[in-house]
């Protein structure tokens, strides 16, 4: 099966407008963290629920306050909390974390995997970073990041449309080290689809999971009724 046919459809996703919707209960047990608890009470405000769009996410990044920011963007990414201690980790070497996206946001990442592995700090994988990278619009290998997170990568391994082929080799093992790989295949099919690379992304993490060829192509069987 081939994305060419799904053209019309990425091209009217609207993907500035997907959002999520957290509620501050979700939240409030950092309220008492002095370094992030202030960010927090300030993103909910009075309300009980917060809906986050990606346009309001770019927001916070060009507001300059990377606190709110990286706060804004894990509330969007993981409405319903983040697994384990991860926010409280985070929230422990946060400065850190603010340090390596600002250079990236003004140099660019030329060193993917030297970059990426030097930043050792617990919770913070490759789908969280890779979601700060996007809104930030930070330049990986020359290219402009996207995200790449568990999801995705399912869909790149079924091997159901033929231009991400060459992903099909990666795995939540070796997904660090492929980023720029995948950046490579997104950017080079929605060039040759006409089509934003971020619309593609939203595409595959929508429908890709949920989609099956015809019987009689790769991918395609299975049973039927």
């Amino acid at each position: 099966m081939r994305l060419r046919e799904f053209v019309p459809l990425i091209n009217a996703l609207p993907v500035a407008h997907q959002a999520f919707r957290s509620k501050r209960n979700t939240w409030t047990r950092f309220y008492g963290n002095q370094r992030i608890g202030p960010t927090i009470r300030n993103i909910f405000g009075e309300e009980e629920y917060v809906l986050l769009s990606r346009d309001d996410v770019f927001a916070y990044a060009a507001a300059d306050d990377l606190d709110q920011f990286v706060m804004a963007t894990i509330i969007w990414g993981y409405p319903r909390g983040m697994r384990g201690n991860h926010v409280r980790n985070l929230s422990q070497r946060l400065d850190e974390l603010l340090a390596c996206l600002r250079q990236a946001k003004s140099d660019g990442i030329n060193d993917w995997v030297k970059h990426f592995f030097a930043i050792d700090i617990d919770g913070l994988g490759l789908s969280t970073y890779t979601k700060l990278l996007y809104f930030l619009r930070v330049q990986v290998v020359g290219l402009p990041a996207l995200i790449l997170d568990d999801r995705l990568i399912k869909v790149a391994r079924r091997e159901v449309f033929s231009e991400l082929l060459p992903l099909t080799s990666i795995a939540s093992h070796n997904a660090s080290e492929k980023y720029p790989d995948y950046l490579t295949c997104m950017h080079t099919v929605a060039k040759d689809l006409s089509v934003d690379p971020a619309a593609l992304e939203l595409f595959l993490f929508v429908f890709g999971s949920n989609l099956k060829p015809p019987r009689g192509q790769p991918g395609g069987a299975g049973n039927a009724p």
